[in-house]
């Protein structure tokens, strides 16, 4: 009678490490890129020209997630003083957009906001920019020295609809954004978080705690075991 010899499952070969390959460890940290410094905008406007702002508001959004900030006052809140706010957000500004149009040029308010940025132009901590929203004296108004949008200083009210002309004058903006934030330091990132130890990783060796009296523990003895440190070894009885 035959014996049937039985087939073993053949192992998988044991995976070799390759020479000069070291074991991966856990990612290094990148630091965070620094931000770009916020670059503050006062869009001053009449309200008749409401349907201008909002539509300049609309072309400005991408420029708003890029650190930029636009105010009017339409963002004021319920019982802020009107002259107390518009003054504070003024002074904060960095570039300062007016919508130059007949009502805006014969709105008192709008003057005195007009006024006060020429001033801070005039020294050097504040950039102006003129939107011709609908044809209007603008010269006379002293900006014939400062950016003027659209294009070429054609008027809002000219182009083919207002969204070509306030793509036209975002464009314009947002090349004044450049210009200031050139001159402003960056801002500063946060602090990269100190890593978490691993569990795996081995701690700092403790050291024993010192006994008594400065002298080292005796290893304990083995029971049932007697000490002959000290003591002659007894002789046998076969000894003569």
């Amino acid at each position: 009678m035959k014996l049937g010899t039985g087939t073993s499952e053949a192992k998988p070969p044991a995976r070799r490490a390759t020479p000069g390959t070291r074991a991966s460890g856990p990612p290094k940290a990148v630091p965070p890129k620094p931000k770009k410094a916020k670059v503050r905008i006062f869009v001053s406007y009449c309200h008749a020209n409401a349907v201008q702002q909002a539509k300049l508001q609309i072309h400005l959004a991408q420029l708003k997630r890029d650190e930029v900030e636009t105010w009017f006052d339409g963002e004021m809140e319920a019982g802020d003083k009107l002259n107390t706010e518009i003054s504070r957000k003024l002074r904060a500004a960095d570039i300062f957009v007016a919508l130059m149009s007949p009502e805006y040029i014969a709105s008192r308010w709008c003057q005195m906001e007009y006024k006060r940025a020429m001033g801070r132009r005039a020294r050097g901590s504040m950039r102006g920019v003129v939107v011709v929203v609908r044809p209007c004296a603008w010269k006379d108004t002293g900006a014939s020295d400062l950016k003027v949008l659209p294009h070429d200083g054609r008027t809002v009210s000219d182009w083919r609809s207002m969204d070509h002309a306030f793509a036209n004058v975002a464009e314009g903006i947002k090349g004044a954004v450049k210009a200031v934030r050139s001159t402003l330091p960056e801002a500063v990132p946060a602090r990269l978080a100190k890593p978490a130890r691993s569990a795996a990783a081995p701690g700092p060796k403790k050291r024993p705690a010192p006994v008594k009296g400065g002298r080292k523990a005796s290893p304990k003895a083995t029971p049932g075991a007697r000490t002959t440190k000290g003591k002659r070894p007894a002789r046998s009885r076969a000894a003569g």
